[in-house]
């Protein structure tokens, strides 16, 4: 479903296409990691494996416009089921409910 991001590709593509590994300065701010792109994406790999960072997430819709509201909200809420259905086919019903009531 367009919208639906899964996050193990997405790493996959910054660190070997673009050559970028994304960490965090001590203030929060985005910097490129000094890790070697091996061990970049095993550290990522390991935290979604754990569930420290959900394999599946969305990309919330919202129109400038107020009359697409509605739409929006049922785009959402489709995105937000089937990415619920992703990340449990991922990690098992049992695992994924304990990492939601964790979030």
């Amino acid at each position: 479903m367009d919208g639906i991001i899964d996050n193990l590709k997405v790493i996959g593509s910054i660190v070997f296409k673009d050559g970028f590994m994304p960490t965090t300065d001590e203030n929060g701010n985005l910097i490129q990691s000094k890790e070697q792109a091996s061990e970049y994406k095993k550290r990522f790999k390991k935290r979604v494996e754990d569930g420290e960072i959900l394999r599946y997430s969305m990309i919330n819709q919202t129109s400038p416009l107020a009359g697409y509201k509605g739409f929006d909200d049922y785009i959402n809420e489709k995105r937000k089921k089937e990415v619920d259905r992703l990340n449990e086919d991922y990690y098992g019903k049992e695992k994924y409910l304990r990492i939601k009531q964790c979030m």
